[in-house]
């Protein structure tokens, strides 16, 4: 996580904060977007694995008899049972996420609306230079909390997409290992 000061972009001038907050704002839509996109195939995967295991678990209830193949259906069906829960726990469950916009209160507090020359002038020691008004000082420490959202999307883009990855891994080897299991089973039965 970037860690940086609330005042870290005091100093930028107009244009510069115009180029930051585009930037800033494009990065968390794409990284939304991106997070949005790895959520859906998180469903759709899902949705495969649901399937598959609630036709194993038929297939395994029509069995009357423990043998190789219900070895192997009991294997594929607890890989994909715990894949699956792996996948609601680690990627799809609901979480906190980070704002794009501020609300209006948010960024018109009472700090802002009290401002008076004496704090201008500590903004100015800090490397402000901009006009004694209160959008520019606001637009700068906007700045820093499109930071802090843009990180956060950007950790939560990289969980995703492990857990992603995994589950997509397990629901591969999920039948080569239920195989294994069924050979394994057959040659000592």
């Amino acid at each position: 996580m970037i860690n940086i000061p609330d005042d870290f972009f005091l100093d930028a001038d107009d244009d510069l904060v115009d180029f930051l907050e585009n930037q800033g704002e494009a990065s968390i839509r794409e990284t939304y977007q991106s997070n949005t996109i790895n959520i859906e195939n998180g469903y759709k995967l899902l949705n495969i694995q649901i399937v598959g295991i609630g036709s194993s678990f038929l297939l395994l209830t029509q069995k009357t008899s423990w043998d190789y193949l219900t070895a192997g259906l009991t294997a594929f069906i607890f890989l994909w049972t715990w894949c699956a829960i792996h996948l609601v726990h680690a990627g799809l469950s609901a979480k906190v996420r980070a704002l794009i916009h501020s609300p209006p209160e948010c960024l018109y507090t009472e700090t802002y609306k009290n401002i008076t020359d004496l704090n201008y002038q500590y903004l100015r020691n800090n490397g402000y230079t901009g006009p004694k008004a209160v959008l520019p000082v606001l637009r700068r420490y906007r700045l820093k909390n499109l930071t802090d959202t843009a990180d956060e999307l950007r950790t939560l883009n990289t969980t995703l997409r492990k857990s992603l990855d995994r589950a997509r891994m397990v629901t591969i080897l999920a039948p080569v290992i239920a195989l294994i299991a069924s050979a394994i089973t057959f040659c000592f039965s």
